[in-house]
Order: C-alpha cells, then structure tokens, then sequence
C-alpha cells in the first residue's frame, strides 16, 4: 500500500475512532530513534572509559530515573568524550553528560539536577513531540507503518539537532523545573541544578565552554529566579543568597 494510501487509512479511522493524533510515535519506534541517536552521537565524539567517572554517573543517574514518571525505559547514562560542559537526552532514555560536564559539576547534587534536567526531556517526550511536529506527513507515515531505517536515521537527526531548542525554550524551563523535583526525591539537595546554572551564568564570558548554551537555551538569569521561586514550594525553605 503506497504511503498516502497509509496517511489517508489511518486520519480516516481516527475520524471514526476518535483518535486525536493519527501520526503518533508508538513507544518501541521512540525508543528505537534514541537508540539510532545514541550510536550517532557516540560515533560522534566516543564515550570515556573512565570506571570512576562512570561509576560516579552510574550512581546517580540511574537514582534519578527510578523516580521519573517513567522508569521503566531502557535507561542508560554515557560520557562523551569533549571537554564542552554539555549534557543530552535522546528518545527513549539514552542521557549523555559529556567530560567536560563531569569535570565542571562541583558536587552530587548538581550532577543529580542535570541528569534529572535530561531524564525529564525523555519521559516526557520532547524529542518525540519535535520529529512529529518536524518530520513531512510522508515521511512520518513510513517511520510509524514501516519503521525503515532511513526515517530511524533522519528521526534520530531531529533528536540531535539541538537548533530545534530554540523553539522549545518552555521545555527547558519545564525540565528545570521537574528535574529539580526528581532530584529531591531522589535524596539530592534541591538547588543542585540551581546552583550549576549559577556557575555557567558567572563564566558565560567563556566562549569556548557554554556558548551553546546561551545559542540554544532560555536566558540563565530567567532559569535560575523561575528555580529560586519554585524551589522553596519543595523544601519549605528559601534559597540561600536569594
């Protein structure tokens, strides 16, 4: 059956049925772009093989996770090997912090807030929402019905394109915000993520190191008073130095 045939199969169903997204991403095709990312990225800048770095990651990330809205995803948590202070999510539950990150976080509880940050965009399918919003009808129809490797392939490259951010800026404060509860439950302090912002906005006269951040982010000042504001709701307490 030819690709519009499918499109026009399955909108004329859900008119009958209800439905209120015919082109929806099922879980296993979700998981399976993030796993195409994953091999991407990876091949990308390498991941570290550092057993105390990564035990260190492992011992946090995976905390955080059994916390989310859904822990049940194949999480898995990787270091990529460049010294840029950056951190990913992919469909599915693949998080990155890269090296750089790892170095720069100066305790548990801010490594905890952004690995939380990340977890948030997987379980709550911001990659997923973006390639259906960004992907053509024809070519979201073969991913969905098919699932051929080539709409895997340019599925996991919307995944990636960190550009995409810039219109998702509400999703940044949205992780912000559910990461910082994720961590808490997690047994980390709340101002974990509060605190690693605190510390990029000091050095964001360094080009080299978060220049990607200020690209692709809501401004640093406006995410740090939104987590100084919805911190206390979760501790009771002010933020010290606010």
């Amino acid at each position: 059956m030819r690709l519009i045939q499918v499109m026009l199969l399955l909108i004329s169903l859900c008119l009958v049925g209800g439905c209120e997204n015919p082109l929806e991403i099922d879980r296993e095709t979700e998981i399976e772009i993030g796993r195409q990312g994953a091999a991407d990225i990876e091949a990308k800048y390498g991941v570290v093989k550092n057993a105390e770095m990564q035990q260190r990651l492992d011992s946090i990330g995976p905390r955080v996770a059994a916390v989310s809205q859904d822990p049940s995803l194949p999480w898995t948590f990787k270091i990529l090997n460049t010294n840029e202070v950056n951190a990913a999510a992919l469909p599915g539950g693949f998080i990155y912090a890269t090296k750089g990150m790892m170095q720069y976080v100066k305790n548990d509880d801010q490594l905890a807030g952004v690995m939380a940050h990340e977890v948030v965009h997987a379980d709550h399918h911001h990659a997923k929402s973006a390639i259906e919003e960004h992907m053509t009808q024809a070519l979201l129809v073969e991913l969905i019905t098919q699932k051929s490797s080539d709409s895997i392939r340019q599925a996991a490259a919307i995944a990636l394109d960190l550009d995409l951010r810039q219109g998702y800026r509400e999703k940044e404060y949205e992780a912000d915000r559910f990461g910082t509860e994720y961590a808490f439950r997690a047994g980390y302090r709340a101002n974990g993520l509060r605190d690693l912002l605190e510390s990029m906005h000091e050095d964001e006269g360094d080009p080299a190191r978060i220049t990607w951040l200020l690209q692709s982010h809501p401004p640093l000042s406006k995410r740090i008073q939104r987590l100084n504001e919805h911190i206390p709701t979760l501790t009771g307490k002010p933020v010290a130095g606010t």
